[in-house]
């Protein structure tokens, strides 16, 4: 029996660094006989191969008995480990948000297919996390000291962009609900002609949206009156909740797809009849507005997976 024993602790002190072996192995060997004989003590006759292995049992298997041993080691410590479980599950959010969006912006027009926008996304997302991971295990062995830390004052302390994880009745801005609603305001009175913007580009002629746009027009009109009702509810009632976030999150995810959708169209600017435009002065209107659209989409996406990180942390 003494030979089950000493195998035991062979496995255990080949999972041990040198230094330790001897003094664990000794130690755990005293009490594993110990137990051994109050076990033949309840029992009343000496321990077969079953019963030992029983007792054996009871102490776990050699790696989980090693590794109570070995000094405590961590990829990152406990200094910088909220700071980077924070991170790492805004920026997984973020590309889930995005890849979602391409995914289904691919399955509307089919110019890729969404299966493999999902999977190239997947792919990223874990190359960037493991690229965090290793950024702060970095920071961490190298003992940077962070400013974000040491500049620490309690009265001036704001969380900014790591405040994303807001209380359920936290306020929203009454000033930036007010600009909101004026850029709103001033869009549908354009959208549906009260108001004439005339654009001058190159030669002086006047440049017109072509029969292209027809098909945004009601779907946008009725997004930007159900964003107003949204934002005026927002302005009587300036508190954030769940329910509203969620419900900007989904105004936003259609504003987004509206916004690829108008940078993948072609040919939406000509020459209004009559007037004398060069090629070259459309073709400026029209990569003027693809970066314009471009840069609403980003700013857009940005809020979308703000509100995600709002309503899966909240």
């Amino acid at each position: 029996m003494a030979d089950l024993v000493d195998h035991y602790l062979l496995q255990l002190r080949s999972l041990l660094p040198a230094k330790l072996r001897e003094d664990v192995a000794a130690e755990l060997g005293e009490s594993i006989r110990t137990s051994v004989a109050d076990r033949e003590r309840e029992l009343g006759r000496a321990l077969g191969e079953d019963d030992l292995a029983q007792v054996l049992k009871g102490y776990g298997h050699p790696l989980l008995v090693a590794g109570r041993y070995l000094p405590m080691q961590e990829l990152i410590s406990a200094r910088l480990f909220p700071l980077y479980w924070y991170v790492l599950q805004a920026v997984v959010i973020v590309i889930a948000v995005v890849t979602g969006i391409l995914a289904g912006i691919a399955f509307l027009t089919g110019a890729r297919t969404g299966l493999q926008v999902i999977f190239d996304g997947f792919w990223f997302a874990l190359a960037v996390s493991a690229c965090v991971t290793i950024a702060f295990a970095c920071i961490d062995r190298s003992s940077v000291r962070l400013k974000i830390f040491e500049n620490f004052d309690p009265r001036k302390f704001k969380l900014g962009v790591l405040g994303v994880r807001a209380a359920p009745l936290s306020p929203i801005s009454r000033s930036d609900t007010v600009f909101e609603i004026a850029t709103l305001v001033i869009f549908v009175a354009w959208w549906i002609g009260w108001v004439d913007f005339v654009n001058v580009v190159g030669s002086g002629g006047p440049i017109a949206f072509t029969a292209r746009l027809e098909p945004f027009f009601w779907p946008l009109l009725a997004l930007a009156v159900v964003d107003l009702v949204r934002l005026t509810v927002d302005f009587l009632y300036p508190y954030r909740t769940w329910p509203r976030v969620l419900i900007r999150l989904v105004v936003n995810l259609a504003w987004v797809a509206a916004f690829v959708l108008a940078f993948r169209t072609e040919g939406l600017f000509t020459a209004v009849e009559g007037a004398d435009v060069s090629a070259r002065a459309i073709e400026i209107a029209e990569t003027a507005f693809r970066i314009t659209v471009a840069g609403l989409a980003v700013v857009t996406a940005a809020l979308v997976a703000t509100d995600a990180v709002r309503l899966v942390r909240r």
